[in-house]
């Protein structure tokens, strides 16, 4: 679980990084006309975060699911603790995205005049 939250948030991060280098150029996007690079990749990241909200509520309703089939049992309960843990800095790193995007785009157009 720990390994795939990990590479989930890289690719995350990447993405995040990469989209807000390219979202200072004024490359256009061959897919549709009158659009650059930005509004794709912003428009790809909006589409990143919405599926992810699908699943981290998806989560959320297994980590429940987890919790009452414990039935007090101390292995299961610490192992629903642990996704718990775990949806919820994946939600948290879901949310931040866009905020950090857009951090990340403003800091990349000041530098760049």
């Amino acid at each position: 679980m720990k390994r795939l939250f990990f590479a989930s948030s890289l690719v995350l991060c990447s993405f995040v990084l990469v989209s807000t280098v390219y979202a200072a150029t004024s490359l256009t996007n061959p897919l549709s006309a009158g659009t650059n690079i930005e509004t794709l990749l912003a428009d790809i990241l909006a589409y990143v975060v919405q599926i992810g909200a699908v699943v981290v509520v998806l989560m959320l309703v297994y980590v429940g699911f987890i919790f009452v089939t414990a039935r007090g049992e101390p292995g299961k309960i610490t192992k629903a603790r642990e996704a718990l843990l775990w949806t919820v800095v994946g939600a948290l790193i879901l949310l931040g995205a866009e905020a950090i995007a857009l951090a990340i785009q403003a800091t990349v157009k000041a530098i760049g005049g």
